[in-house]
Order: structure tokens, then sequence, then C-alpha cells
């Protein structure tokens, strides 16, 4: 397999700059990394609010006695 032409540039670095280009892209994995486990935290609280509402424990919303306020409610803003 032949190195990309990334690998040939950063191949042709001196030392302490091929650090610095590590240095970089371990930053971008841990980035990368926190953004996909903040996407994975939201489709798994999207998830459980639909497995909510499938499972009705959303239905006492539905039940007439729980409408205790009108609009006439409350002080005008």
């Amino acid at each position: 397999m032949q190195p990309n032409p990334v690998t040939k540039k950063i191949q042709t670095l001196p030392e302490p700059l091929q650090r610095e280009v590590e240095d970089f892209v371990d930053f971008l994995l841990a980035r990368y990394r926190q953004q996909a486990t903040a996407a994975d935290d939201e489709i798994s609280g999207k998830l459980l609010t639909q497995l909510a509402e499938a499972g009705g424990s959303y239905e006492w919303l539905d039940d007439a006695a729980e409408d205790i306020y009108s609009d006439a409610d409350g002080e005008p803003v």
C-alpha cells in the first residue's frame, strides 16, 4: 500500500514539526470523538422520548381533569 500525499508531506517535515502534526491530529480525534458521543446521546434522548410516547407515559395529559387553566388565568405580560 502506497502512502497518500499527505503522509508523504508529513514524512518530509523535521521531527519537531511532525510532533506538532501528531498533537494536532490527537486534538482533532478528541474533538471528533466528543462530537460523536454528543450525537449518540442526542439520539438516545430522542429514542427515549419515542419509547415514552409509545408506552403511554404521556396519556395522562389527555385527561380533561388536567385542564385546570384557561387563557383567562394569570396576569397579562
